[in-house]
């Protein structure tokens, strides 16, 4: 443990890497935290912003911080407006740093302006407490985070928070099964593909498949009328659908549940999950048209 000052330091913990470190005040890992890093200056330096509201990046542990003071305010004065006249009673310049009722000035202060210069008041030196969480060996960077992995008990306890994505991870099914159905439902071609059931508990996508010869069929206009005598019309299909994908987060019916997305850390877990949707999405979006050479008891993937 890396100690400076006494009571009232500022607190650190730190991720110490062959490179760089991570650093935090944020030392309980609390949920809703301002962080003040900011505001000081590391051996000279400012932090730099990592994925992490509340970790940042440093070259390497900290000899000494600083805060920068606020300017301080010198000459400061009132100065007579232009326009006014200068005489006994209002002087060109009153060195005051502010006048109020008890002041001889006070009846005239609206003549003035009131100005100062300032001069940089340099810094002060905090004293803080440091701790090392864990010494990484070789490089680590903090990740930008889309989803929200679960942990085994044991790297949960073991492993500091921003450490566990290196850790082997999972999403629940639920989550799995939202972001199948959100992706499919922003990228689906509705020229080879559609959506025929679309609810949280199950989702279906169907082919379109073009047809060799269009399918004559009759049908009666008037079939919701009861009291309206039948009219029928012949129609043409020209395509028919098959079932290309099914899911459910958890058992319904038939439909088959998913398996969730898992990785051996974060990063594979993100490769895996878009893995899977691009080759999801290279099938259901694929042109299939019925053969016609067989009459369409076969299918013609990817015409050209």
């Amino acid at each position: 443990m890396y100690r400076k000052g006494e009571v009232s330091s500022l607190k650190l913990v730190a991720i110490k890497t062959n490179s760089k470190v991570l650093i935090s005040d944020n030392v309980n890992g609390e949920s809703y935290f301002y962080t003040k890093l900011k505001d000081y200056y590391f051996d000279g330096e400012k932090v730099t912003d990592t994925y992490h509201k509340d970790w940042f990046e440093i070259k390497t542990l900290p000899v000494k911080i600083e805060k920068q003071l606020p300017a301080k305010r010198i000459n400061q004065r009132y100065e007579l407006k232009e326009g006014f006249q200068v005489t006994d009673l209002t002087p060109k310049v009153i060195n005051e740093s502010y006048i109020d009722e008890a002041s001889d000035f006070y009846e005239i202060k609206g003549l003035y302006d009131f100005k100062y210069e300032t001069i940089d008041a340099g810094f002060e030196e905090i004293p803080f407490e440091l701790t090392i969480a864990q010494e990484v060996e070789g490089e680590f960077e903090i990740i930008k985070k889309d989803f929200d992995p679960k942990y085994n008990l044991v790297d949960r306890i073991t492993t500091h928070p921003v450490l566990l994505q290196t850790k082997p991870c999972y999403l629940s099914k639920e989550e799995t099964y939202r972001i199948i159905r959100n992706h499919v439902k922003s990228n689906i071609n509705p020229k080879y593909a559609k959506i025929t059931s679309d609810y949280d508990f199950c989702f279906t996508v169907e082919k379109v498949i073009d047809l060799y010869k269009p399918y004559e069929y009759i049908v009666d206009v008037n079939s919701n009328y009861p009291r309206r005598k039948a009219k029928y019309e012949k129609r043409y299909r020209n395509v028919r659908t098959h079932k290309v994908y099914e899911a459910a987060p958890k058992p319904y019916n038939n439909y088959p549940v998913v398996e969730s997305f898992s990785g051996k850390n974060y990063e594979d877990l993100k490769q895996n999950i878009d893995n899977f949707l691009n080759e999801l999405m290279d099938e259901i979006n694929e042109p299939v048209v019925e053969c016609k050479c067989c009459k369409g008891r076969g299918v013609i993937i990817n015409e050209n």
